[in-house]
């Protein structure tokens, strides 16, 4: 497969490889009668955890059968879709319906959200690291996770900006809950939303002990 997309990551592009033979549907909590009604209609390959959204991975083809519904037209005010890749190493991923926005300086939140209104974005907190914000396009909005991300950089106004790719390995989606000493604090992960991470990821931007690293850079 050929490499298709890409994202930025410290300014450079970092390839990524379209999986046409997957996609990723992502419907908000409030609207649970969609989501019972899609996940009754098609098989669900993989399930993301997240506190506002369903969100799960099926065949691209179960989305075409989706499309031919007649609950399809009102359901698609719902849901988001977005889409799955593999990085470089070959480990798939999804593109999320959020995206992670660093100001270049606090004063610049104005700019963000002129940019929310034009690209139909939610701005949904404020990470606790200092000029981070978590944003999520809707299912009206024109363009998908990853394009977005990509255009605010472009744009020249932010210091950062990356579309939230998760792993869809068992592993990454599985909650453990494990207990920590005060003296492993300094050690702890946690994802661009703030979340503490049980595991070690192997893919993906996190934050360990308050700088923003690659999983890929563990140790290094």
């Amino acid at each position: 497969m050929a490499q298709t997309d890409f994202y930025y990551y410290n300014g450079k592009k970092i390839p990524l490889t379209l999986n046409e033979n997957k996609v990723c549907l992502s419907i908000h909590k409030d609207c649970s009668e969609t989501s019972k009604r899609i996940f009754a209609n098609v098989q669900v390959l993989v399930t993301i955890k997240d506190t506002d959204y369903d969100i799960f991975v099926i065949p691209q083809s179960d989305y075409e059968k989706l499309t031919s519904l007649d609950s399809w037209e009102d359901d698609t005010k719902s849901v988001i879709l977005t889409s799955c890749y593999y990085t470089m190493s070959n480990e798939e991923v999804v593109a999320t319906p959020y995206l992670n926005v660093k100001l270049k300086k606090e004063q610049d939140i104005d700019l963000l959200t002129s940019y929310a209104e034009k690209y139909r974005l939610k701005i949904v907190n404020k990470s606790p690291f200092t000029l981070w914000y978590v944003l999520a396009i809707n299912p009206d909005s024109d363009k998908k996770t990853v394009e977005c991300a990509n255009e605010l950089w472009e744009s020249g106004d932010f210091a950062s900006s990356e579309p939230d790719l998760a792993s869809i390995t068992s592993e990454a989606t599985t909650i453990r809950l494990i207990s920590m000493s005060p003296t492993e604090e300094s050690s702890l992960i946690y994802d661009l939303h703030g979340r503490k991470q049980t595991t070690r990821p192997t893919e993906g931007i996190y934050i360990l002990r308050g700088q923003k690293v690659m999983a890929k850079s563990w140790g290094q």
